[in-house]
């Protein structure tokens, strides 16, 4: 048994050394995420991804001189398919004979097999490997991906699995985990009053924008925009160009106060929408006068705009920081700018909420849909899919 240690920046990356490296009978015994050196003090602390696995091969006749742990096989790491060691230039083996290693990676593979193959299985069953590396390359978090094999029926999660039937029970449960509220719905007569909010770059602006021109060309409402992002004199202004463009009455306010005399020039519109600065997850104090105007506002709605580029992490971050200014919704953007769709679904599994808007892209007002659970799903399943035919290839 060949058995390697294998780090990259994501747990995709490392899954594709696996597989470049030892092929597709490679046996994975572990995968984890660790602490990544930084070069610079000032670097923000992230993790790499390691994969521990191997592949049956021939080997020596072992011989119980050799004197090498199994824990000494560990040490060697690779990393972008290349051996390092302490101390040890690629290529040596600090003049351990072969048949020495072969007689520890045996050993290890005993080891392992008496002690970290249980937990496996109650991680990531064999039978199910492929279709979690399926999953990893749609964008899935690795965390999210373990779980969802779990979830599926027991008898699936042993040999003999079907693979179809392991497929068509992961369908049902990626519906199952995507929750929608569907779009802004107005009331002719009726002033509905919906701000989105969220971190700096995420693209409120432009969201906004798309979902004015909609309502407004397209269904006919009486729109209004108010915008409170004065910390950036540019958004201030690319907003008032829109409004221009399509005709609409725009508000700048700096102050609750201002924000109540807004809502009150606006009283005969059917749709008032709020922009808001991005702010800081975490920085409080903003969140809190974030808060103050959306209070005096009198919102119906609060749509929590947030990238799908951003981590799991940020997104869990974001949606319980903002969450005290009365979020009601999810509004995800930026599907054109991630890896895979499978996004869609891990920020739907970390945030209790449902979602109501997808954006594809920058074009106003086009790249924005309303979101439909069987839509996404279908969009999920769709990257898993080209996921499997992209390692088939």
């Amino acid at each position: 048994m060949n058995v390697r240690t294998y780090r990259a920046a994501t747990m995709r990356e490392a899954l594709e050394l696996v597989r470049r490296e030892l092929g597709s009978d490679a046996i994975i015994f572990s995968t984890r995420q660790t602490p990544a050196r930084r070069q610079f003090p000032w670097q923000k602390p992230r993790q790499d991804a390691e994969v521990v696995a191997g592949v049956a091969e021939q080997s020596a006749p072992l011989r119980s001189s050799a004197g090498l742990t199994p824990t000494d096989l560990l040490n060697t790491t690779y990393r972008t398919g290349r051996a390092s060691q302490p101390g040890v230039e690629s290529g040596q083996e600090a003049g351990v004979p072969a048949s020495a290693k072969d007689e520890a990676v045996e050993a290890l593979i005993r080891q392992l097999s008496q002690s970290r193959r249980p937990n496996l299985r109650r991680d990531v069953p064999d039978e199910l490997f492929h279709l979690y590396t399926r999953l990893i390359d749609a964008d899935v978090h690795e965390q999210d991906a373990r779980n969802l094999l779990l979830e599926l029926p027991p008898e699936l999660q042993t040999a003999p699995a079907d693979p179809a039937a392991a497929v068509n029970a992961l369908a049902t449960i990626v519906e199952q985990n995507i929750r929608c509220c569907g779009p802004i719905r107005i009331t002719p007569g009726v002033r509905t009053v919906v701000a989105l909010v969220g971190p700096t770059g995420v693209g409120k602006t432009t969201t906004l924008a798309k979902l004015a021109a909609n309502f407004k060309l397209r269904d006919q409402v009486k729109v209004g925009l108010v915008t409170v992002d004065t910390y950036r004199v540019a958004a201030v202004d690319q907003l008032r160009t829109y409004a221009e463009i399509i005709d609409l009455p725009m508000h700048v306010v700096s102050s609750p106060r201002e924000m109540r005399h807004a809502l009150d020039e606006l009283r005969e519109m059917d749709l008032v929408l709020i922009d808001t600065a991005g702010r800081s997850p975490r920085d409080e104090l903003k969140i809190q006068e974030l808060q103050s105007f959306l209070a005096e506002a009198d919102v119906d709605q609060v749509h929590l705009v947030l990238s799908l580029v951003a981590s799991a992490a940020s997104l869990e971050h974001a949606a319980t920081k903002f969450r005290p200014v009365g979020v009601t919704s999810l509004l995800l953007t930026k599907l054109d700018e991630v890896a895979g769709a499978g996004a869609i679904l891990t920020a739907a599994r970390r945030i209790a909420l449902p979602i109501s808007y997808l954006t594809t892209g920058q074009d106003v007002p086009d790249d924005i849909e309303a979101a439909s659970t069987p839509r996404l799903a279908r969009l999920v399943l769709s990257a898993i899919e080209s996921a499997a035919a992209s390692s088939s290839s």
